[in-house]
């Protein structure tokens, strides 16, 4: 399974450089705790990509362990012509009339792109996130997600089964997954606050992992 796992990465990678990215991607072989990684997180009218709307877009970096704040960004989308975040903004906070000065979504996405070039991704529930920016990216760009990512709730569900041998009990959200950590609260449902709160808890993992990046990341599929 590694090899083939391998090949996909170096496979991946000539793509991206082919399709303009200026950095390569990390060596799959690189320690987590050693990696170029960027903490993403998404802020949405709902959970379906096949109806709703990103509302925002949150990142930081994290560079050999530790959090980088000078390369950290978010970006409000305003919303297209009658969509509205409707009873969402109960959730986020974030209302109609304050998407009316924000970005558009293509503009959103390329800022994106460019923070990861040369990263990998890191999702608290990858899923929903790639879902929305598969379905955002293949509109706006005709091409979907293709930047290998690490799943933070994936990686707790794994290692509480793996190495206590216990099938996590409870919530698995961010802020449960912080606290079964001992790390401080944060302000939820804010796409950069939830970023560094998604980069705090991958830390955390990594420092007490020796896991490459071929062991802890997924791939997209080939399409």
């Amino acid at each position: 399974m590694k090899p083939l796992k391998r090949w996909r990465w170096h496979r991946l990678d000539r793509a991206l450089r082919a399709s303009g990215s200026s950095r390569a991607l990390p060596n799959p072989m690189l320690r987590v705790d050693a990696a170029p990684l960027l903490a993403v997180d998404l802020e949405m009218t709902g959970l379906d990509a096949r109806r709703d709307d990103i509302v925002s877009i949150g990142w930081v970096p994290i560079e050999r362990g530790a959090i980088d704040m000078a390369g950290a960004g978010e970006i409000g989308i305003r919303p297209g012509p009658a969509r509205s975040v409707g009873e969402s903004a109960t959730i986020h906070g974030i209302r109609d009339c304050d998407r009316a000065g924000g970005q558009t979504v293509n503009t959103a996405l390329q800022a994106l792109l460019q923070a990861l070039d040369g990263r990998v991704a890191v999702f608290h529930h990858a899923p929903l996130d790639t879902a929305f920016l598969d379905r955002a990216m293949r509109r706006e760009f005709a091409f979907g997600w293709r930047t290998p990512w690490i799943d933070t709730l994936d990686w707790f569900r794994r290692r509480r089964l793996e190495r206590d041998h216990e099938t996590p009990a409870g919530s698995t959200r961010l802020e449960a997954v912080r606290e079964h950590f001992g790390l401080d609260a944060r302000s939820a449902h804010n796409a950069l606050d939830d970023a560094i709160a998604c980069a705090e808890i991958a830390l955390v993992l990594a420092a007490r992992s020796r896991a490459r990046l071929l062991d802890a990341c997924r791939l997209p599929r080939a399409r």
